[in-house]
């Protein structure tokens, strides 16, 4: 509030002093316009010091157009009192109050953080340095050094200004809306201010003051208006950022996000097609430099978004990969086992049974008592690598179970064929000769548990799962280092060995 107050002090004060010092007028404006737009100026350098680490450099580009239009100013200083000229449009001046919202045309045409690259930066280099040539070929093209020959052309250069502050206005406010950002509605909130306040004032100004009778500064109370951007700005950018209340839907700020950068692109469209009467070359060459310097925009912002797709991607699959793998043994873990499980259970057109081994390392806490953890882990990896080296076919899977025990599903397994199986990994651990004092067998050795079922709709996975458990708990029972059979008669006769494969 305190802000609101001194900024409406600083217009009372301009209006007041044109009011009583009519002879001293011009000055009195120059002075309160020059004081306006240091206080402006002053303010956003407040803001990026505010922007936080990193800060936040598109403040200097309003920076830099505010001094474009400090220097506009200036050279409007000096037609008046060096070179005496009263004219309402000097050229010299003219061409600076066009070109000084270029700098934050090419802020409010830009990406967001995320997607700005160096290559975005290089086009949008290219259209603003062609704008400015447009800008100068469109202004002198109006208007000579000295200024308008007469009201038409000084109206022509008022419709220049009021296209120019009324499509910047509306495109400030755009990406003021659209914001998810905190520094980015910082920032557009202090651009909108200035721009649509000064389209307002701009408008006024220059149509019912400066080309209706009062066409030099200081002639008139309404000079103050134009204190009105400068001091919106001062406001908008020493205040607290308000608590955002409001939040567009995210459609809204991810269009207005892509579309921004046509907002330069259309700009130059524009001016360009401006100038074709006088100047078609230069025209046709600014239109065709739009549409291009777009459509490489867009295809190259799609090159960009392929590329992180693929390598989001890439990095999904990597981290699913760490999700399903056991980090000691580097076989499929728990997880990992239940997702196959179920996939195997309910695949399409699922007949064979399918057979799940459930093995565990036999007195395994004893081996971890006498050589300690780190022993215990070398050798689960070692029988890791065993149980991988022992003959299981493509289509099997193996994965740790948890602590000492693992398990491997076998589709299209058969009773027999699973219990052969089974014995095949059990004698390849037993042949490892890996040393175990406190077993009777002198050695690792492993127990496993062997149950197979058929997928239908009166049982599930988890079902198949208990039945090898059990059977586990029955070979290990019986002594360990053995395997352990369903109870009960098998759900269909045992293959011949070698015919162990899917049909």
């Amino acid at each position: 509030m305190k802000v609101l107050l001194a900024a409406a002090a600083v217009v009372a004060a301009h209006a007041l002093a044109l009011t009583i010092m009519p002879s001293y007028g011009m000055a009195a404006s120059y002075v309160f316009f020059f004081s306006s737009a240091a206080l402006a100026m002053a303010s956003v350098v407040f803001a990026w010091q505010r922007s936080g680490t990193p800060r936040d450099r598109r403040w200097w580009l309003l920076f830099a157009s505010l001094a474009l239009w400090t220097v506009g100013m200036s050279l409007s200083a000096r037609q008046n009192y060096v070179l005496e000229n009263s004219n309402p449009a000097p050229g010299d001046s003219m061409f600076f109050y066009i070109l000084y919202v270029l700098p934050v045309l090419v802020t409010v045409s830009s990406a967001p953080v995320a997607a700005r690259k160096h290559w975005a930066t290089v086009i949008d280099l290219v259209l603003a340095s062609l704008l400015g040539v447009l800008f100068y070929v469109r202004t002198f093209s109006i208007v000579s050094l000295e200024g308008a020959m007469g009201t038409k052309q000084a109206l022509e250069v008022a419709y220049m200004l009021d296209f120019e502050n009324v499509c910047l206005a509306i495109a400030a406010l755009l990406r003021y809306i659209a914001t998810d950002r905190a520094d980015d509605h910082f920032f557009f909130r202090g651009v909108t201010a200035f721009f649509v306040t000064y389209a307002f004032s701009g408008f006024f100004y220059n149509h019912f003051v400066a080309l209706n009778g009062h066409p030099e500064f200081g002639t008139s109370s309404w000079d103050a208006l134009l204190d009105l951007p400068f001091l919106a700005l001062f406001a908008s950018a020493v205040t607290r950022q308000p608590r955002r209340h409001w939040h567009p839907p995210v459609y809204v700020i991810r269009f207005v996000q892509s579309a921004s950068p046509t907002f330069l692109a259309m700009s130059v469209l524009g001016f360009g097609l401006m100038v074709i009467p006088g100047y078609p070359t230069l025209g046709i060459v600014a239109a065709v430099a739009a549409v291009v310097g777009i459509g490489l925009r867009g295809s190259l912002v799609q090159v960009s978004l392929v590329e992180e797709e693929y390598r989001l991607e890439r990095r999904r699959d990597e981290l699913q990969g760490l999700v399903f793998v056991d980090s000691l043994t580097g076989l499929a873990n728990r997880r990992a086992l239940d997702e196959r499980l179920l996939r195997e259970w309910h695949r399409p057109g699922q007949r064979d049974p399918i057979a799940l081994l459930m093995i565990d390392v036999d007195l395994f806490k004893g081996y971890n008592d006498r050589y300690g953890h780190l022993a215990g882990d070398d050798c689960l990896r070692s029988i890791a690598t065993g149980l991988l080296g022992s003959g299981l076919r493509a289509s099997d899977f193996l994965a740790r179970f948890g602590g000492e025990e693992f398990a491997v599903i076998a589709p299209g397994t058969h009773l027999g064929d699973a219990k052969a199986l089974a014995e095949d990994l059990r004698s390849h651990i037993e042949r490892m000769a890996i040393a175990h004092p406190s077993s009777p067998f002198g050695i690792v050795t492993i127990s496993i548990g062997v149950a197979i079922a058929r997928p239908s709709a009166d049982g599930g996975p988890l079902d198949l799962l208990n039945a090898a458990d059990r059977a586990l708990y029955r070979a290990k029972q019986a002594g360990r280092n053995r395997v352990g059979a369903p109870e009960g008669p098998p759900l269909d006769a045992a293959r011949p060995k070698n015919s162990r494969q899917l049909v």
